[in-house]
């Protein structure tokens, strides 16, 4: 049976987006804590240049598919939410439930290791952050929650704005990178096969490539609020991802350039060693300035898209209906009060690892389960109107599923704290399920 969202009571969503500040936001979302953190991370597990341009850029074809996807599902159904929506047209509450949450909890997740990874490079240039690490990342969420409860036009402002410039630095810092290794040796040719490396090295590391391109679908989250969400979307998807790539691609290439791999592997901040080198101490504080933009920015894009799910999830009864209610400026705004309150809980901790490792395994759950979705609305549905038709159906959305199947699989095998979660949110969805389904039937 088709489950029908119900309308909003609240009316007060602004329809003032397109495609400019979707890209500004899917570029915001994906670009922040992976990349400055990662790249270090991998080539220390995977000491192969190989191998690590070719996790980057299965990173990107990954993300290309299920890009595919959610074109089609997004202008099919233009709601404010994003995946939750389609999971839970296509499998109703129990799987809307579990999409919702990984969604949710994913984005809170991303501010939270955003927020640290914040603290960390304030220290390169003000080294009391170091051991006040956890405030300072409670401290900078609390500035752009406030921001962004003003209203959308202060958080798209604030989106646009911080995204073009941490584009443009990972473009310059490119540039710096391949001078710094045109002066020290040749250029390292790619090799062709690097023995020695296991299979779960390279799923643990493909673990950390996934959580760095989360954020692809951002601009899902805002289709309801897009002037024409038939063209943006699609437009927005591949372009943001396209940018994204491209310089995923460029600084890891970059940086092999420079350090060498073993070298990329043993530093923990390699952006910064770079920049030593091409000009000293200036460069560096500049760049820890920089990174600052690029993991505030982040983090500003998880949190306008966190509570646009317990919007959505309000919407549908799901949740409680003051989570539904709009302010003047366009922001669901006990819906952001309560992402801010478990999104600092979370970055007080003041972990990168444990928070970032989630991601990549609840991401691919909820790409599992929508993309399942996908099939269910199309041999349900088929006469829903669809602006934007997958590209070589059913080949590449099959593909999708098969591959988030199988990372999830993988993904669950390597990290044991991550598997007990996803299960147990999919567990608690049941009864909930349940609990919301009877508090709709006693309202009407």
């Amino acid at each position: 049976m088709t489950i029908e969202a119900t309308g909003p009571r609240s009316g007060g969503l602004l329809h003032i987006l397109g495609t400019g500040f979707g890209i500004a936001v899917g570029v915001g979302m994906m670009i922040g804590s992976g990349i400055l953190r990662s790249p270090s991370l991998i080539a220390a597990s995977v000491p192969s240049e190989f191998w690590i341009v070719a996790l980057w850029t299965l990173g990107a074809v990954h993300a290309a598919l299920g890009a595919n996807v959610f074109a089609e599902l997004a202008t099919a159904l233009p709601q404010a939410g994003g995946s939750y929506v389609y999971a839970r047209r296509a499998l109703g509450d129990i799987g809307g439930l579990i999409v919702g949450w990984s969604n949710w909890i994913s984005t809170l997740a991303g501010i939270a290791a955003a927020s640290v990874s914040f603290a960390n490079f304030l220290a390169l240039v003000w080294p009391a952050a170091y051991d006040n690490a956890a405030i300072v990342a409670v401290a900078m969420q609390l500035v752009v929650f406030a921001a962004n409860i003003s209203g959308l036009r202060e958080g798209r402002l604030l989106q646009i704005a911080t995204s073009l410039i941490k584009t443009l630095m990972l473009g310059v810092f490119v540039v710096a990178a391949v001078i710094v290794g045109m002066r020290v040796s040749q250029p390292q040719l790619l090799h062709a096969v690097a023995p020695g490396i296991g299979v779960m090295a390279l799923i643990g590391a493909y673990q950390m490539v996934r959580g760095a391109y989360a954020g692809w679908d951002a601009p899902v989250y805002f289709s309801e609020e897009n002037t024409d969400p038939s063209r943006s979307i699609p437009r927005a998807l591949f372009s943001g991802l396209v940018l994204t790539a491209v310089l995923y691609v460029g600084v890891n290439v970059a940086l092999v350039a420079a350090l060498g791999v073993a070298g990329t592997g043993r530093s923990v901040l390699p952006f910064t060693t770079v920049l030593m080198r091409f000009g000293g101490s200036l460069p560096s504080i500049l760049f820890a300035f920089g990174a600052m933009m690029t993991v505030a920015s982040c983090a500003n894009a998880n949190i306008m898209s966190a509570p646009r799910v317990l919007f959505a999830m309000s919407r549908d009864r799901l949740l409680p209906r003051a989570l539904e209610r709009v302010n003047k400026g366009g922001s669901p705004v006990l819906a952001f009060v309560l992402s801010a309150i478990f999104s600092l809980a979370l970055a007080a901790t003041g972990e990168f690892g444990t928070v970032f490792g989630l991601i990549g395994t609840l991401n691919s759950l909820a790409g599992m389960l929508v993309g399942i979705g996908f099939f269910v609305l199309r041999f349900r549905e088929p006469d829903l109107e669809r602006p934007f038709r997958a590209w070589f159906y059913p080949v590449l959305p099959a593909l999708a599923v098969v591959i988030d199947a199988v990372l999830l699989v993988l993904f669950l095998g390597v990290d044991v704290k991550g598997a007990y979660f996803a299960i147990g949110l999919s567990a608690l969805c049941v009864p909930f399920a349940l609990i919301a389904r009877a508090a709709r039937r006693a309202d009407n």
